[in-house]
């Protein structure tokens, strides 16, 4: 970082660098099992069947990313993908019984996990932070976007 940064520089590089160091810790306590691929098993484990378009809306994951994740969910059995028999455009997404044990177990790391992380963090400060963190996430929803001749 460099050394003229302002102090509001500081905090945002801040937040960037804790969120690099949680999401790294986050795929070593789950063996590698990302936040991503977490999201797209517990809204099947909700939903049971939904077409590969829908869930790519709920989880919020681009066409490619999550066409990615979930071929490489179906290669190690936690999904099963099947064409709608009425509509063979339509791409049909479950979740597997190995896939179902999977989230489990996940679900299971990432409570460990939030509670390592969270450690000495009363439940009013834990408020506050998620608070500040929503203050600035719609902040940032509220910046222009950059033109691409501008970058």
């Amino acid at each position: 970082m460099s050394i003229s940064c302002t102090e509001k520089g500081r905090l945002i590089y801040a937040l960037v660098s804790v969120n690099k160091t949680i999401a790294q810790k986050f795929d070593l306590c789950t063996d590698g099992f990302s936040q991503t691929r977490m999201d797209l098993l517990a809204q099947l484990q909700v939903d049971q069947t939904i077409s590969q378009k829908e869930l790519q809306k709920r989880v919020n994951v681009d066409h490619a990313a999550v066409t990615r994740h979930l071929k490489h969910l179906e290669s190690t059995g936690m999904i099963a993908r099947e064409r709608s028999a009425a509509d063979n455009r339509v791409i049909l997404v479950s979740l597997t019984e190995q896939g179902a044990t999977r989230i489990a177990r996940l679900r299971e790391q990432k409570d460990e996990f939030l509670e390592n992380l969270l450690e000495g963090f009363s439940a009013e400060e834990q408020r506050t932070l998620a608070e500040m963190i929503q203050r600035i996430e719609a902040n940032a929803d509220t910046l222009p976007k950059l033109k691409e001749e501008s970058i």
